[in-house]
């Protein structure tokens, strides 16, 4: 081989390794995903942890205000702040990776568990445990305080005045919830964002696949569990079970699947929680994809499905309960399940595949 033959060799040889390196390949090299992951961490992340942090601290300062009084004026305070929290929850509820990630599972499932197991609850009350060390996460969490504080408010209180414990079993679930947003908020404003940041690839276990693994399953759980699984939709169902619904003793079942709807689709566009403030512009999946072949025309055909969701939700009436809706057959729901399976198609299959991020978490869809 020539010395100009050899030297065209090595050329191209470099260039194969380069493209190899990432997934996205290329031309996903020419988007700055750095930026993208600064912007998320700083304007979005750690502003919304910032958000359910302080929601949790008030829901358990009220709370020992209800433990010490126990009227009715109380009681409806407490309910008002489970509702910030809970609604706080929705927008954070995708960031569940990193720090979020705990030694006994995730944040998700350790304080966003639904629907919860009233049997359970029950007995850890009349054995009076508040250990938590168990596995039954359907026990305790956002959704346990729901079940406890949500009852007409006559039967609520005289539980609690029948049951001393149970007070302490609620102080028990909040102050857990309060430590554990604060244990994931203090490592997000710590090292972690920093390393977030860094870890600009695109190969499973970087920064970009765990956000975009986390947009996508909470997608599917939106689907699949607030909405699919009440509806009775899932393999082995054979009627509905509106009593699944999240936020079924509140009655904020339809609010709740709202704003989960809207904090998944922000992070699509890119949303900054303090946007007045920041000196950084917006930059969510949406600007990754004009990077790519064929992103635009994907980008075309998500939000015209985003649409189409949009429209849906547009006739329906937040404060009517989703179980209310499940238990008359509204057709709504029917309509507004299949647009969401129709957007699967776009935001798991095809954009996994144009942006060169593989799928990491098991899904049973067959979608």
């Amino acid at each position: 081989m020539n010395n100009i033959a050899r030297t065209i060799y090595t050329l191209l040889l470099l260039f194969v390794i380069s493209s190899c390196d990432d997934p996205a390949g290329p031309v996903g090299q020419a988007y700055d995903r750095s930026s993208m992951l600064e912007f998320t961490a700083k304007q979005t992340i750690i502003p919304l942890y910032e958000d359910i942090h302080e929601a949790a601290k008030r829901f358990d300062s009220t709370l020992q205000v209800f433990a010490i009084s126990q009227s009715n004026e109380n009681l409806q305070k407490l309910r008002d702040q489970w509702r910030v929290l809970a609604f706080s929850w929705q927008y954070v509820v995708m960031f569940d990776f990193g720090p979020a990630q705990m030694n006994d599972g995730s944040l998700f499932q350790n304080i966003g568990t639904f629907p919860v197991s009233v049997d359970k609850i029950e007995s850890y009350i009349n054995v009076k445990d508040t250990t938590f060390k168990n596995f039954d996460r359907d026990s305790r969490g956002i959704y346990a305080l729901e079940y406890l504080i949500f009852k007409d408010s006559n039967t609520t209180i005289q539980a609690f005045v029948d049951q001393p414990f149970r007070v302490a079993y609620a102080k028990a679930i909040s102050w857990n919830i309060v430590k554990r947003i604060e244990t994931v908020l203090n490592q997000w404003k710590g090292s972690f964002s920093i390393s977030f940041i860094e870890n600009d690839g695109a190969q499973a276990g970087s920064s970009i696949s765990d956000l975009y693994n986390s947009f996508v399953y909470q997608y599917e759980i939106m689907k699949n569990y607030n909405l699919g699984l009440p509806m009775g939709k899932r393999a082995g169902q054979t009627t509905s079970e509106s009593m699944k619904v999240e936020g079924y003793y509140s009655c904020y079942s339809t609010s709740l699947l709202f704003a989960k709807y809207e904090a998944i689709r922000n992070l699509w566009f890119g949303y900054a929680r303090l946007s007045l403030l920041s000196s950084l512009s917006a930059k969510g999946f949406k600007d990754y994809l004009y990077t790519v072949e064929n992103g635009p025309r994907l980008i075309t055909d998500t939000e015209e499905q985003w649409n189409r969701i949009g429209t849906v939700l547009q006739t329906i009436d937040t404060n009517l309960p989703l179980q209310h809706m499940i238990s008359t057959k509204d057709p709504r729901l029917e309509q507004l399940y299949l647009e969401m399976t129709k957007h699967t198609r776009f935001i798991k299959s095809e954009m996994s595949s144009l942006l060169g991020i593989s799928i990491t978490f098991s899904s049973s869809d067959g979608d």
